[in-house]
């Protein structure tokens, strides 16, 4: 079979079974993935906020997460929240919440 190819499935019923299976002991194993990442190129940390634009007040919002799947929202680990820079000229509006 070609790379980039799909394979054909298996005639052995069982043997799908059997792929299902272990499929299913891996994500028991791995769990099910809670948290939401940074959404920076390299970054594998925990997501604490979330970035959003207004282009036309040039306008950056950072706040708590947002709804996860927004096409226009970035998710931001508490670095790059902190790090974060905007072009001249706009304006940051940072959205705290209290801590208890």
């Amino acid at each position: 079979m070609r790379p980039g190819r799909i394979a054909p499935p298996p005639e052995d019923p069982t043997a799908a079974r059997r792929g299902i299976r272990r499929l299913s002991e891996v994500i028991d194993r791995v769990g099910p993935m809670r948290e939401r990442l940074c959404s920076k190129v390299g970054c594998a940390r925990e997501a604490v906020s979330t970035l959003t634009y207004d282009y036309g007040d040039q306008m950056a919002a950072v706040g708590p997460l947002g709804q996860p799947g927004d096409p226009h929202a970035h998710d931001l680990c508490a670095i790059h929240t902190d790090r974060l820079s905007v072009p001249k000229g706009w304006v940051v509006v940072r959205h705290e919440t209290l801590r208890v």
